[in-house]
């Protein structure tokens, strides 16, 4: 899944040419910062230490409360923003706004529109609705946006699920569709996602036997580019549930708490092991991908759930507050330098092609596709050619819309030498009142070779 890309070492004459051009290229140890950021949900209500949070050496929180986010300063915080059945929409939107000036005084960066929208229980008991989520979400984007525009607004996580006959629970790739045939697309920043992976690695085909895996996440993912949503993914909930035996908690299907949830238990050296190997594949395969939240630290520490509910066996900390193996191993694994900085993103093909000199021609390089990285807003794109004098350059289209396909022509009929010409393209836009600029290079290698054109 990742691309061929030959902008990663474009060396002294990319720069160069980057800042000649006004805009910001970046050397390649920036180039490999990460897309994602390391995230783990921090419950309310618990006498839990934050400096748990603070030694696991995650850069996101998500809290439940607005007051949690004065707790992890220095951290960057999403909130989830829980909202009731829309029965009166006037008073809905007012008592959005009024949520959303205290979330804009607050040291909270995102907020989640919702959870899990597709299960009746997130509404009350009530049949989820694609299309009323779809009105929610727009009334709470605008009013959201309207209020502090740099908010970043992720919509409510979906729980991958398959539909229920009485609809109860609706399937989250369905769900998907009928958000997007709805317009949603244009009310979030980042789509939420909740990729648990039950009881399969992570690396599991979702395409498989079992398609409730880590990696149906790229079926939401190919869902979003079908209809044209090339944002990221935020994975606002994900983990796997650790065995309760394990700690001496004989729970089985029999007890109401942790019934259907069974078979779903690991043991904690995989829950270590499956956690750190998910950060690790959305690393190397999801370059849309955001910020990964673990669920969960502390749910263990809530002494009004039954001893036996599931929330309990997804957390980092056991019963008693020691760390579990998952929080050791998540603690020591390798992690990406990610400052989380909007930026663009540039996925090409090989852009190269040979010639003969014996029939130098205009002719196709290859294309490549900008993708937005983290900003919260559209953005408006130019795509400018540089000749260098031998070979003259073209794209189409010149202003691109964010992933759409741009494709670069060349034309090599000024060529006399054999040789290797370089090709380079910026693309331009503008972030919070700046300038930003991407490259992307190509070549075309002449030959002296006789034969057909």
């Amino acid at each position: 899944m990742r691309s061929k890309r030959w902008h990663r070492r474009l060396g002294a004459l990319w720069l160069a040419l980057s800042l000649l051009l006004g805009g910001y290229a970046p050397t390649a140890a920036q180039e490999e910062t990460t897309h994602i950021g390391y995230g783990i949900h921090f419950g309310p209500n618990t006498d839990v230490s934050t400096d748990w949070v603070m030694r696991l050496g995650v850069d996101w929180v998500k809290v439940y409360t607005i007051e949690s986010a004065y707790a992890f300063r220095g951290k960057r915080v999403l909130y989830r923003f829980d909202m009731g059945y829309p029965d009166n929409w006037e008073a809905f939107r007012q008592g959005i706004a009024a949520k959303a000036r205290a979330i804009a005084a607050a040291p909270i960066e995102a907020v989640e529109i919702h959870n899990e929208p597709n299960l009746s229980h997130e509404w009350g008991g009530r049949p989820p609705n694609a299309w009323q989520y779809a009105q929610v979400l727009r009334v709470a984007y605008t009013t959201i946006k309207r209020i502090k525009p740099s908010l970043i607004v992720v919509s409510g996580g979906l729980a991958p699920t398959i539909t229920t006959p009485d609809r109860m629970a609706v399937d989250d790739l369905e769900y998907a569709r009928e958000l997007f045939e709805n317009g949603a697309g244009a009310y979030f920043d980042a789509f939420g996602y909740h990729p648990y992976g039950y009881n399969l690695p992570p690396e599991a085909d979702p395409f498989g036997a079992q398609p409730l895996v880590f990696r149906r996440t790229e079926r939401i993912r190919a869902l979003m580019e079908e209809y044209g949503i090339y944002k990221q993914i935020w994975l606002t909930e994900f983990g796997w549930m650790r065995d309760p035996r394990e700690d001496g908690f004989q729970c089985s299907n029999y007890d109401p708490a942790f019934t259907g949830f069974a078979w779903m238990a690991v043991s904690g050296k995989q829950q270590a092991d499956y956690l750190v190997r998910a950060f690790e594949f959305a690393h190397q395969n999801w370059p849309w991908a955001g910020p990964m939240f673990v669920w969960n630290m502390n749910w263990q520490q809530m002494d009004w759930l039954e001893p036996c509910n599931h929330m309990r066996w997804f957390s980092l900390l056991r019963h008693n507050g020691e760390p579990t193996l998952a929080y050791y191993a998540l603690q020591r694994m390798r992690r990406y330098p990610s400052r989380y900085v909007p930026r663009l993103w540039l996925e090409s093909d090989s852009l190269s092609a040979d010639i003969s000199l014996f029939c130098p021609q205009r002719l196709k390089l290859g294309t490549f596709t900008v993708h937005n990285i983290g900003y919260p807003s559209a953005l408006e794109l130019t795509v400018l050619p540089v000749n260098n004098g031998q070979l003259f350059v073209e794209v189409d289209p010149p202003r691109p819309r964010l992933g759409q396909p741009v494709t670069v022509y060349v034309n090599a009929l000024d060529l006399k030498l054999p040789g290797q010409y370089p090709v380079y393209i910026n693309v331009r836009t503008v972030i919070d009142g700046r300038a930003v600029s991407q490259s992307v290079q190509g070549y075309v290698t002449a030959w002296h070779r006789e034969g057909s054109c």
